[in-house]
Order: structure tokens, then C-alpha cells, then sequence
């Protein structure tokens, strides 16, 4: 039974006045048994869960923990991670009390990273990128856990809310660059450029975003001659044009979040990743539930299902499929009856 219906908003919570200093650091005196028995639980088990690529669960298990002991929030952020993985296992009447234990960890591990991020340096820029990559994993954690009773708008919403999240690494992989290549996380930046591999794809994947691709072309009318009055109509058609490049965009980025014709498997990063390489007025699309954008949305929603082994992503991305389907009119739904194959919930 979900044990609230409260969709997460952070901070959570608020900690006590005299636990944060100036600094933005969380006294050690603050931290119990509880807290050890979780980043003891973090670093033999939970490290393992964040990734799929070999190469990074090494920094994940032995260079973010150290970074921890240095950087208050970032351990806040790995033991709000520990406590929903740790309440997996507990008693139904001992699950309320890790949830509550991570929202703590979580909303204090923010309001002590905020002022650091706003001054980020070169030794607080590996911290502060590791606290942003683990904040999303949190929030799908919840989403996964507890707030099971969203659907339809308010669940499309929610993941609008927690893609905001993905922003930070983004814009501190970007603004601190120089310093995060050199330092003891630069493994966990990828130095893949995404680009258009659609033609690449395995067969059902392929035709299932070829089709969107052509979905978008109907759109609009054109082209229009050079020197023609620009009217209110020629200007509407514009706006479609640029509507249907950010469709493209997104779809053509979208199709590295699926597995080759060689049997190459998509990686994770690539598709947690997908919102942050599509552009802010495709997300706006979604918000405003356009339709095409919506169907795009449902074949990520596909993408994400394969990924259903991860504790924190488990059956997230049949719901949002769920709720894609739900916001859909009669007209659409043929845009995502791929993406309704073999994603039903368990009977």
C-alpha cells in the first residue's frame, strides 16, 4: 500500500537551525549508528546499483565515499541513496522510517550544497558533481517507492520535476570543466557525443522512431519563397518548423537510448541522460501535453523499461507509458502502441 500520496517536492524537510553552519557543513556529531550502518550499506551493496559501465563502479564504490568524508552534503546524498535501498528489505512497518531517514539526508544534503555550488572550486567541483549525479537517482527512488499512486498529468509532471535535477551535472560538467577532467571523477563524465544513430537501431526500435520522424513532417506547409510578406499564417508555419526540429532533436537523441542491429546494448547514462541533451522548448512541449511530444515521451518510456533491473528506475518506465497513454485523445494512441508492447504491469 503507498504509504503517501504526496508527491516529492524538496527539501523535504528542515533541519534543526544549529546543524548547518555558514559553510553549508553538517556537523559529524550529527551522524549516529544509523547513519554508519547506512554508508556501510552504501559501500558494499547500493555503490554497485548507480551505473552499468565496469569502469565506473570502482569510483563509485571507494572514490565517492572518500570524497564524502570531506564534503558533508555529498555524504548526506549517499545515505539518503543507502536508506531507500536499505528500506527495500524492511518490514513494512520499518519502511516509513528509511524513507523518512532518506528525506532527511536528501533535504539537508541540498540546503548544504546550495552554497557551495554557488561558489564552486576546483576542490569542491568532484563533490559537488557527484551530489548532483546521485540527487535524480534519489528522486526516481521515491517516485519508484512511495509516491506509486501518480498517474497520468501529475506523473509526467513529477518527471519533468526531477529532470530540473539533471540540469546540475550538466551545467557543472560544463562550467567546471577544466577542473572535473582533472579530478578524481572525470571517469564519470562521458566524452561520447551523442548524435543521430537511428539507422543503426535494432529492427523494432528503427521503425518505431522512423515513424515519429515521420510523424513530424505533416506539420507543417512549405517551403515559403524568399520575399514573401511575412503574414501572421507565415509566422504560425515558422513556429511549426522550429516545433518540429526540436521533435527531430529529441527523437534522434532518443535513439541512443536503444540497443543496435549489432546487439549493442544502450547504456544507463544514455538514457537518464535524454532529457538534458533534448532542448528546454521540447520539455515545454511536454509540459503543455502536445501530443507528438507525449508519444516521444512514451518510447522513452520504453527506453527506461529496459532498465527495470535498477532498484531505482523498477517499473518506472511502464507507468510513465501508463500515464502517456492516459493524457493521450483516441486520435494519438497509434503513435505509441510500440511502446505498449510487452510493458503491461504483472497480473
Amino acid at each position: 500500500m503507498n504509504q503517501t500520496s504526496e508527491p516529492l517536492r524538496l527539501p523535504l524537510t528542515n533541519p534543526p537551525e544549529s546543524s548547518v553552519n555558514a559553510q553549508g557543513q553538517y556537523h559529524m556529531a550529527n551522524f549516529d549508528d544509523h547513519d554508519v550502518q547506512l554508508m556501510a550499506h552504501y559501500s558494499t551493496v547500493v555503490c554497485f546499483t548507480i551505473t552499468d559501465e565496469l569502469d565506473r563502479v570502482k569510483v563509485w564504490q571507494t572514490t565517492i565515499p572518500s570524497l564524502a568524508l570531506s564534503w558533508p552534503f555529498l555524504r548526506h546524498g549517499l545515505l539518503a541513496l543507502s536508506a531507500m535501498h536499505y528500506r527495500l528489505a524492511c518490514p513494512v512497518d520499518r519502511q516509513i522510517y528509511f524513507a523518512d531517514s532518506a528525506r532527511r539526508h536528501l533535504s539537508i544534503g541540498l540546503e548544504s550544497y546550495i552554497p557551495h555550488v554557488q561558489a564552486t572550486s576546483a576542490e569542491s567541483c568532484a563533490a559537488l558533481f557527484a551530489f548532483a549525479t546521485i540527487v535524480p537517482a534519489v528522486c526516481y527512488s521515491f517516485l519508484q517507492a512511495i509516491d506509486t499512486e501518480l498517474e497520468g498529468e501529475d506523473l509526467i509532471d513529477q518527471f519533468l520535476y526531477i529532470w530540473s535535477y539533471l540540469l546540475g551535472p550538466k551545467a557543472l560538467a560544463q562550467e567546471a570543466r577544466q577542473w572535473i577532467h582533472q579530478s578524481e571523477v572525470a571517469s564519470l563524465v562521458s566524452l561520447r557525443v551523442l548524435e543521430n544513430i537511428i539507422p543503426d537501431l535494432a529492427h523494432e526500435p528503427k521503425i518505431a522512431l522512423e515513424t515519429l520522424l515521420v510523424e513530424c513532417q505533416p506539420r507543417y506547409q512549405g517551403p515559403f519563397s524568399e520575399g514573401e510578406d511575412i503574414s501572421p499564417d507565415w509566422q504560425q508555419q515558422q513556429a511549426l518548423r522550429e516545433r518540429v526540429e526540436h521533435y527531430k532533436h529529441a527523437i534522434e537523441m532518443l535513439s541512443n537510448a536503444f540497443p543496435t542491429s549489432t546487439g549493442q546494448p544502450a547504456q544507463l547514462g544514455a538514457v537518464i541522460g535524454w532529457p538534458v541533451f533534448t532542448s528546454q522548448a521540447f520539455l515545454d512541449l511536454i509540459r503543455s501535453k502536445d501530443p507528438l511530444a507525449l508519444a516521444i515521451l512514451a518510447h522513452y518510456g520504453k527506453a527506461l523499461h529496459a532498465f527495470t533491473g535498477f532498484w531505482w528506475l523498477d517499473g518506472l518506465g511502464r507507468r510513465l507509458i501508463e500515464a502517456v497513454y492516459q493524457v493521450l485523445g483516441a486520435d494519438h494512441i497509434h503513435l505509441i502502441q510500440w511502446t505498449l508492447h510487452d510493458t503491461a504491469a504483472p497480473a
